[in-house]
């Protein structure tokens, strides 16, 4: 037992209750990210969300997409000042009225602006804070083994990389190329593929060095130099072909050309097509000037002259997807793989938050940037 379980309606002192969070108060740059005083969440159903008092949060490239106003389209934010990063790990702080988490209980979670069953939740705010609110259907319990940097790292990267991959239809024995080794994804995608799917061959683009030698460990068995090599010419042979492509770095009409015939290729880069956002909810009529449906994408049309598939692919909630990661994990099929870990506490410009940010946001991180609050 971690804790008496129960949920409680707001009390006076919550209600006064301040903390300490990394919030933008509008669309813009990065450095529009600062650290301020905010109230303590509320204004929920206390029945099918926790509060969590978080113990660490990562950041991903879609934060950035966020705070510049990128996806203010498509899932804006609900009031500013809004706090940034979405992955989080901690112990429950405020559990929910159905009794599924108990106060104290280690967790980990994404927080989505929707439900894992579909319903819709208000975005409150992310987890860069000292607590944020998120729906039971989001969260999961943190494995013992691993630290809560390392699960706070997990979320995002790890759904991503195993939606994508059982999307593109791989199984054991098949061939996999897969864009980014060295990212957040990648790094999940390398070793998910390796060791839960059970690819035969495993084959990333990664720079030469400290992100090669990273990503054969996680369980790649070839490298490509992105610097010096075209991935597209060193496989165009139908001999050296994969059964799956997966797109990471926004070159997936490039892999139409190194694809066998009859596979397929998932995308997660890249501009998103119209019938992907009308699947995650996004309506807005203006969309359409913007986004093309998949069939009138140049990307498709080549995989489709290729007899392969082409699918761009949102992360969509799920418990059961967190659950089986943390099963990996728990067993030590897969690890986490973080760049660094930086203090929420300090204002070093290097050592504190804003370090993390900005490390994340160059594209140079080999795996996850996470910040540790407590």
């Amino acid at each position: 037992m971690y804790g008496m379980t129960f949920a409680r309606p707001m009390s006076n002192e919550s209600q006064g209750k301040m903390m300490k969070a990394i919030a933008f108060q509008k669309y813009g740059k990065p450095m529009q990210l600062k650290k301020e005083e905010m109230a303590y969440p509320h204004g929920f159903e206390v029945s099918s969300n926790v509060v969590i008092k978080v113990h660490a949060s990562s950041i991903n490239p879609v934060d950035k997409a966020l705070l510049g106003g990128d996806l203010k389209m498509v899932r804006p934010v609900a009031a500013f000042p809004h706090v940034i990063s979405y992955d989080v790990a901690g112990v429950v702080e405020q559990a929910d009225g159905k009794g599924e988490f108990e106060v104290g209980q280690p967790v980990f979670a994404r927080i989505f602006g929707h439900s894992s069953d579909g319903a819709k939740t208000p975005w409150y705010r992310g987890a860069m804070a000292e607590y944020c609110a998120v729906h039971t259907s989001n969260v999961v319990a943190k494995p013992d083994n691993i630290s809560f940097e390392e699960a706070a790292s997990i979320p995002l990267v790890g759904m991503t990389a195993l939606q994508s991959l059982r999307t593109a239809g791989l199984k054991e024995g098949d061939s996999v190329f897969i864009s980014g080794g060295a990212g957040g994804v990648g790094t999940m995608a390398i070793q998910l593929a390796k060791h839960v799917f059970k690819a035969s061959r495993v084959v990333t683009t990664a720079s030469k060095g400290e992100k090669a030698d990273m990503c054969k460990a996680l369980g790649a068995d070839e490298i490509v130099d992105y610097k010096s090599q075209n991935f597209a010419e060193l496989y165009s042979e139908d001999s050296k072909k994969f059964d799956v492509c997966f797109d990471t770095t926004a070159e997936s009409l490039n892999m139409s050309k190194i694809v066998k015939q009859g596979g397929s290729i998932v995308t997660i880069a890249g501009m998103p097509t119209l019938d992907e956002i009308r699947r995650i909810g996004g309506t807005a009529w203006i969309l359409k000037l913007f986004m093309k449906r998949k069939v009138k994408r140049k990307e498709y049309k080549a995989a489709l002259a290729n007899n392969a598939s082409w699918t761009y692919l949102f992360l969509s909630p799920s418990a059961e997807d967190l659950t089986e990661l943390a099963n990996h994990l728990t067993n030590g099929t897969i690890k986490a793989v973080l760049d660094g870990t930086w203090d929420f506490h300090s204002e070093d410009e290097q050592a504190g938050w804003n370090g993390a940010f900005t490390r994340s946001f160059s594209g140079r991180a080999k795996g996850k940037c996470v910040v540790k609050m407590i």
